[in-house]
């Protein structure tokens, strides 16, 4: 019965003191509250100063990191999807005898995989293409519009013309740089040239039917789009010869790394390579994006805690005679500090809450409708990027952001409470 009561008489003191805690930190946050309500100009400007600059940052990250993902978007659509096959050693040396043979087992493979949403062969040699003015060295693409439509879309970068090889396959689609340098239009007629599977100089006459914009610069400046039909006419190969590249599409791109693995044990006879090895310098891209979000995030910091810092220290020295009457009358220094932290986490949440909102809504517009920089659009196509850009939102900007806010507003305090805790309650009291 003794321990009994004694252990119930140290819940109700555990309880009690539970209680009081609360009514400290509510009192504490009413005082704080008050404080702020007080010198309510001040307090303003400095939540408008961090809602501002987050918005700004938050701005910044969903647009710089939008052109970046459209780049590489246009680059798997066009190009390379998330995987690419090619014959050991294509890359090195494009030579027919070094095309894909047994494209149809790699298809069956990748047909059965649930990881994997759409995979597309095309034909590939370099050749020439001509006008009755100009030649060009071009890159020659057998493909088959109706697959390249559904794998990538292909068709939404039509620029000019009609997605389509004609009634008779007579038909080529290009890409509006090269029609620029060759300086021809939807209907006119060009000749590409290249070298057959038996080393000869094979011929063709085509009809453009259509102009493609992708900002995939490979493509718009070489790309000489034709039938498969007529591309292996043309290079006089059979139907089960195979193909120069196999583009493959995923569900999940966290699936990359693994199905890639799986590919080359599965096909060692091919080289099986990822999207970032076929296009390094958009990869680099996205990783000085990160180190630009990072080098903002920090300025983001130092602006909320020169700001939080530079309103505190002030308020803390304005205010030494209260807190020496508050210390005098028996009030602990740590409720003090809790006083000013308490300050310090309202404007900074406060200004985070107003930035997030005001940005997060920013970034859904510019998500909907594009930030529309086309007057620009000369500076933007010669570096592959697209004028209409569309913003990003990832939960990491609003996160990282909130981390940096509350790392400011923390250590932003340290300094005004080194002062107080020097300051004498006497001598407090008498400063001013």
């Amino acid at each position: 019965m003794c321990r009994s009561g004694s252990a119930n008489e140290a819940n109700r003191a555990e309880t009690k003191k539970y209680i009081e805690d609360i009514n400290m930190l509510h009192m504490t946050a009413k005082i704080a509250w008050a404080s702020l309500v007080r010198r309510s100009a001040r307090s303003i400007l400095l939540v408008l100063m961090i809602a501002v600059s987050l918005w700004g940052l938050l701005f910044m990250e969903g647009i710089y990191d939008g052109m970046t993902e459209q780049m590489i978007g246009n680059a798997i659509r066009s190009d390379s999807g998330h995987i690419s096959l090619f014959g050991k050693g294509y890359r090195l040396d494009p030579d027919l005898s070094r095309w894909i043979g047994k494209e149809k087992e790699v298809l069956a493979a990748l047909d059965t995989n649930p990881r994997v949403k759409s995979a597309i062969t095309r034909l590939k040699q370099d050749g020439l293409v001509a006008t009755a003015h100009y030649s060009r060295g071009a890159v020659l693409l057998g493909i088959d519009l109706e697959a390249e439509e559904q794998h990538g879309r292909l068709g939404g970068y039509l620029h000019q013309g009609t997605f389509s090889f004609g009634a008779k396959g007579q038909g080529a689609i290009i890409g509006y740089k090269l029609a620029e340098k060759l300086q021809v239009q939807v209907g006119g007629k060009i000749i590409v040239s290249a070298q057959d599977s038996l080393h000869e100089v094979s011929s063709v006459a085509l009809r453009i039917s259509g102009i493609l914009k992708t900002n995939n610069m490979a493509l718009d400046e070489n790309a000489v789009l034709l039938s498969q039909e007529r591309m292996r006419k043309l290079l006089a190969v059979p139907k089960d010869m195979g193909a120069a590249q196999i583009a493959v599409l995923l569900q999940d791109e966290g699936e990359i790394a693994r199905l890639q693995q799986e590919l080359r044990e599965k096909f060692p006879g091919l080289d099986v390579l990822r999207w970032d090895e076929l296009y390094p310098a958009l990869l680099q891209s996205r990783e000085m994006m990160r180190v630009f979000n990072l080098v903002t995030n920090l300025l983001i910091f130092c602006v909320a805690a020169l700001g939080i810092f530079g309103v505190m220290l002030v308020s803390v020295l304005e205010r030494l005679r209260e807190f020496g009457i508050m210390l005098a009358v028996g009030t602990r220094f740590r409720e003090i500090c809790q006083i000013i932290l308490a300050e310090s986490l309202f404007m900074g949440f406060i200004g985070f809450g107003l930035g997030a909102l005001i940005g997060g809504s920013t970034l859904y517009y510019f998500k909907i409708y594009g930030l529309d920089l086309s007057v620009f659009s000369e500076a933007f196509e010669e570096f592959g990027m697209d004028a209409v850009t569309y913003a990003l939102i990832r939960p990491s900007y609003f996160i990282t952001a909130l981390l940096a806010v509350t790392a400011a507003t923390l250590l932003s305090i340290v300094i005004p409470l080194r002062i107080l805790n020097k300051a004498k309650p006497i001598e407090a009291i008498n400063s001013i």
